[in-house]
């Protein structure tokens, strides 16, 4: 090989080099800008959204009538009818025994599924659904994963497990049925008798929608996880509290 060749070997090895040092300076960028928009996706804005929920859930609770820590009376009754409310105002608060020491197990419900409700780490109200306690379906939505998690763990309940609902003075206590994967159009799920639409309601019922995926869980969107309970009893907050709350420091 001539002196020239040499040279113009070198200069191609230079370029190629530059090309694949530029590429790589470009994957590590995107990598960079990944990760961070993962931080602020998962972590950031799921500390913004708690923020937002405890300082909800502080006010509310200062609404309510004290429920001493001991077990309450069971009214199996037609328990109160919870009066509408406007748009972003406090129902009341979503208790979960079963997530208790693995994820937020005490969150508050608004009225609405704007993005606006939903991105307070709380749970959302379906505004067309039946209210607290009537007979129909209290249909409530809530993130799986971002801006607070609220139903990450929703995969968790098992039938029999409780869904409790604390408002001002009375514990609303239903109890899981069933659960079903959807796609984001099965929209009769919400309807006053879960997946048949138009037919007359005769009880009381609970249902929690979010996010699900085929392929990736709760990382995905693709499909819906629906949980629904139904209305077991009520007890009046003055009285005491349902047996599976009461070792939970965190519910008022």
């Amino acid at each position: 090989m001539t002196a020239r060749h040499r040279r113009h070997a070198r200069r191609r090895r230079s370029v190629v080099n530059s090309l694949l040092l530029g590429l790589g300076e470009l994957l590590i960028t995107a990598g960079l800008v990944v990760a961070l928009f993962l931080v602020w996706q998962l972590w950031w804005t799921g500390l913004d959204a708690t923020a937002k929920a405890d300082a909800v859930a502080a006010d509310f609770t200062q609404t309510q009538v004290e429920s001493p820590n001991v077990e309450g009376t069971r009214h199996y009754d037609d328990p109160p009818e919870v009066a509408p409310v406007g748009y972003g105002e406090v129902i009341g608060m979503l208790v979960v025994p079963k997530w208790y020491g693995i994820t937020n197990n005490n969150m508050p419900i608004l009225e609405g599924i704007g993005a606006d409700v939903l991105d307070q780490a709380a749970a959302g109200h379906y505004p067309d659904t039946q209210q607290l306690g009537a007979v129909g379906n209290f249909a409530i939505a809530g993130h799986r994963r971002t801006n607070g998690n609220s139903f990450r763990r929703i995969d968790l309940l098992e039938e029999g497990d409780e869904i409790i609902v604390a408002t001002r003075d009375t514990w609303y206590v239903y109890t899981v049925t069933s659960h079903e994967i959807v796609e984001p159009t099965d929209v009769d799920v919400i309807a006053p008798v879960p997946g048949r639409p138009g037919e007359a309601p005769t009880e009381r019922m609970l249902t929690m929608t979010t996010c699900h995926s085929l392929t990736v869980g709760e990382w995905g969107n693709d499909h819906r996880w629906v949980t629904h309970a139904k209305f077991e009893y009520w007890m009046e907050r003055s009285e005491g509290r349902p047996a599976s709350v009461l070792n939970d420091e965190g519910v008022n």
